[in-house]
């Protein structure tokens, strides 16, 4: 008591507001349902670690590339079907890690994945995934885009500026999913060579569904062949660029059997002159060069030419190249400044056999066996036989046949 008439006697004669004391209880309310709020608040937060709710913002640092697709909504005639949706993600998800190229290391997969199309094929229920993610560890985001069918991950293609958009699957091989990408796509099969002797091809607009994605339906033994743009190619016009979908790579393997005749590297069938360099001022371009004559079809997938050319210097200094492309020889022959003179086309290649070509003007004819010793001088290779040449020796190992030319 003596403390509080203290208390009273000092402030005795102090003015207190009206109101003072009812400010300071609820000031003092305020103060304890804060310190309450914060109690509870990791209460919650604690409860939630317990039983795997997730009360954290997305990270800032994730991948991320503006690209629309990344956060569409899912287009297509399964764009209703959730299950197959989550099914879909649950696929990618998992196969994250897997079945990447070898350039394309891919190293910060922690964005979301998206859905953008899920629709029904002639091969069964297919979707289309997006991603954000980061390469070998570098700050730019890229955006995957891949293919899910079938249960698997069919296929995934990184877009590094000037993406493909083209899948291939089915148990045949034979339905393919084209992205539009803003811009039509055309196709074509079954290239036609004409009584010249030059190709053309019959070209037909995808129809581009919702989400700007087409599905067509093509066997490979048709040479399919698919581009983009405003307009489609001529009838004649083999120069535009294909579009190569990753099914049309090299396969990463241990080892790769090389295609048609099984053969690989550069051979020469004669010695340059004296004082002239191979293979001139302009290097050669025979695959080029025919395409624009339409003499020789699209180029697409990395089987579809052999791993082996034949180059040979002709008596009246121009020099030819040659070369295996869908099973058959094609070559053309140069200038010494390296100018396009005129097209070859030899006949079916046949493994196990020597290639056999006439030259025309009488500049002789061409032999061809790798790993054998060809001519009376057993060049390696190659040898251009002279002009009237009616056989030639053709030896592997002990072997010696002889190939009849006239």
């Amino acid at each position: 008591m003596e403390l509080k008439d203290a208390m009273e006697a000092a402030t005795a004669d102090l003015d207190v507001r009206p109101g003072f004391v009812g400010d300071v209880m609820t000031g003092a309310r305020r103060r304890h349902t804060r310190r309450l709020l914060a109690v509870t608040a990791v209460v919650a937060l604690l409860a939630g670690v317990t039983t795997g709710v997730v009360l954290t913002r997305p990270s800032p640092d994730q991948p991320t590339t503006g690209d629309a697709r990344l956060t569409a909504a899912t287009s297509g005639d399964l764009s209703g079907d959730s299950e197959f949706i989550e099914q879909t993600l649950t696929v990618w998800n998992n196969a994250q890690k897997q079945g990447w190229r070898s350039y394309d290391k891919v190293t910060d997969f922690t964005a979301p994945s998206n859905v953008f199309w899920a629709a029904n094929t002639p091969s069964g229920p297919a979707a289309l995934v997006a991603q954000a993610v980061r390469i070998n560890d570098q700050p730019e985001s890229h955006t995957v885009v891949g293919l899910v069918a079938g249960g698997a991950l069919v296929q995934r293609e990184v877009d590094y500026g000037q993406q493909a958009g083209l899948f291939r699957f089915g148990p045949d091989n034979s339905t393919y999913v084209a992205l539009g990408l803003g811009s039509e796509v055309y196709w074509s099969v079954n290239p036609v060579r004409g009584p010249d002797r030059r190709l053309t091809r019959t070209w037909q607009r995808a129809e581009m569904g919702p989400g700007g994605v087409a599905v067509v339906t093509a066997k490979p033994s048709e040479r399919p062949v698919f581009v983009r743009g405003s307009s489609p190619p001529a009838a004649g016009d083999f120069t535009r660029e294909p579009l190569r979908g990753e099914f049309d790579s090299r396969p990463e393997r241990a080892f790769v059997p090389h295609p048609g005749l099984g053969w690989s590297g550069q051979e020469c069938a004669s010695d340059a002159p004296s004082g002239v360099t191979w293979p001139g001022m302009k290097p050669a371009s025979p695959q080029s060069d025919l395409q624009k004559a339409a003499l020789l079809d699209y180029l697409v997938a990395w089987d579809v030419t052999g791993d082996w050319s034949v180059c040979a210097w002709l008596p009246d200094g121009r020099y030819a190249m040659v070369f295996e492309a869908y099973g058959e020889v094609y070559g053309g022959i140069y200038r010494q400044d390296g100018a396009f003179n005129a097209h070859l086309l030899g006949g079916p290649t046949v493994k196990g056999s020597p290639v056999v070509l006439v030259l025309p003007d009488g500049q002789g004819t061409l032999v061809a066996d790798f790993e054998a010793r060809i001519g009376p001088q057993e060049r390696p290779h190659a040898w251009l036989a002279p002009a009237g040449t009616k056989e030639v020796p053709v030896r592997h190992g002990d072997a010696t046949k002889v190939v009849q030319l006239g």
